[in-house]
């Protein structure tokens, strides 16, 4: 129990004077405040603050432990909010304040309200908060922190950026005072700056998993937006993050750079993931709005039908020139692909040699069979005219209804007109 308490005084002596400086003294603290009344009552505390006036910090230590973490603050000075009634998934806060001779200091800490007739376990719940002078120079802002020397690392990303107005919506950005609107909006507005001494910040905030994710997802597309090849690795772990807000963010800023910044750093990421989670990545990665168009290909090239179909899937739409030249050679020798989709692939190029090759298919009654519907759309989707007579002629009395639904809808599509069935086929189709 002595060594415990030991451990907790050194750790608060720490906190204390980090990023300050072993010469700064608190002016008020440590000071730990218990949560006492629980299951979501409020604890309300008051300390009057004697300072000299100038620029402090507040610092909070949330939870002696890690466990102990407070539910919901609320911290205020001389009426002005530092943090608002909120959880916060810090250990550590840091809130820039200028202070006055006499100060008013009010705490707020509560539980979350437990659900009806359940009454988890009561782990202590507390607070500490120390107050010194202010090593960096902001006059406002609440910064979240991990480690008990984090202010300096944090502080420091954003005091390296030159431009004054980078620098504002940098703080404007972590800052836990903003809602995540107002703090999503300046990092949006420092991306658009391309400010390229802002980069360690963008790193940090993507990097900071207690983060809001609307936050750190635009963080990832700020460090896209400056083209740093070597930031690339960090943006490929972004693919990857569970939030789904930072993985979109981080295909945003990949596919802003060019494909071979990013191929080799992509493949070797593929190559460690087993085929579940490989399909997720790459239809995540081209949902948003990304094509790396070589790793698809190498994809659809696989041996394995599932992963080789996979890429062939997300080609569908590209009218790449290596995209067109791999079908053309698919679709003579489909080997593990399946050719129903290798079919609508080629359509959505629009090139003329797809047309070509679709047309020389579809004249050969041996090649086509069963395939009538995926040939007669990707004709009508490369719209070439010549072809509604290859369209026509796939049309069948004796052909399945879904088939020939598609076949008179390819038609339209091409021509703009309706396809007149025989009657003995409108009787059919009406049946």
């Amino acid at each position: 129990m002595k060594k415990r308490a030991a451990l907790f005084l050194l750790l608060i002596a720490s906190f204390s004077v980090a990023g300050t400086g072993a010469a700064e003294q608190p002016v008020f603290g440590p000071q730990r405040y218990e949560v006492a009344n629980r299951y979501g009552l409020d604890n309300r505390f008051a300390e009057t603050v004697h300072a000299a006036e100038g620029l402090y910090v507040v610092q909070v230590l949330n939870g002696a432990l890690p466990a102990e973490r407070t539910d919901l603050i609320e911290l205020s000075i001389n009426g002005e909010s530092l943090l608002k009634e909120g959880t916060y998934d810090y250990r550590f806060l840091a809130c820039f304040v200028k202070l006055r001779r006499e100060n008013t200091l009010e705490l707020v800490l509560k539980d979350f309200m437990p659900a009806a007739f359940k009454r988890p376990p009561l782990i202590p719940k507390n607070v500490t908060i120390t107050i010194v002078p202010a090593a960096y120079k902001f006059t406002k802002g609440a910064l979240g922190l991990h480690a008990v020397d984090g202010l300096k690392d944090y502080a420091g990303t954003i005091l390296k950026i030159r431009s004054a107005e980078s620098a504002a919506l940098a703080l404007s950005a972590a800052s836990l005072q903003n809602d995540v609107a107002v703090r999503t909006a300046a990092v949006q507005k420092l991306a658009e700056r391309k400010d390229l001494s802002a980069q360690d910040f963008f790193v940090y905030q993507m990097s900071d998993y207690a983060d809001k994710p609307e936050v750190r997802g635009e963080a990832a597309r700020g460090l896209g937006m400056l083209g740093n090849k070597a930031v690339v690795p960090i943006l490929m772990a972004g693919v990857q993050d569970p939030e789904e807000l930072v993985r979109n963010g981080s295909v945003r800023a990949l596919a802003l750079y060019p494909e071979e910044d990013t191929r080799v750093p992509l493949a070797m990421m593929l190559e460690r993931m087993d085929p579940i989670r490989k399909t997720a990545v790459v239809r995540a990665i081209v949902n948003g709005g990304w094509r790396p168009v070589s790793t698809l290909i190498e994809l659809a090239g696989a041996s394995d039908p599932s992963v080789a179909n996979m890429g062939v899937a997300l080609l569908i739409g590209s009218s790449d020139p290596r995209v067109v030249e791999f079908l053309l050679k698919a679709v003579e020798a489909p080997g593990p692909r399946e050719i129903r989709l290798l079919i609508p692939a080629l359509g959505a190029t629009k090139d003329r040699r797809a047309n070509a090759a679709l047309s020389t298919m579809a004249l050969d009654p041996a090649k086509r069979t069963g395939l009538e519907a995926e040939l007669g759309m990707a004709l009508a989707d490369l719209g070439d005219p010549a072809s509604a007579g290859l369209i026509k002629a796939m049309i069948k009395d004796d052909m399945p209804s879904p088939v020939l639904a598609r076949l008179l809808y390819a038609y339209k599509k091409l021509t703009g007109q309706e396809y007149q069935l025989p009657q003995k086929q409108q009787e059919l189709k009406k049946n």
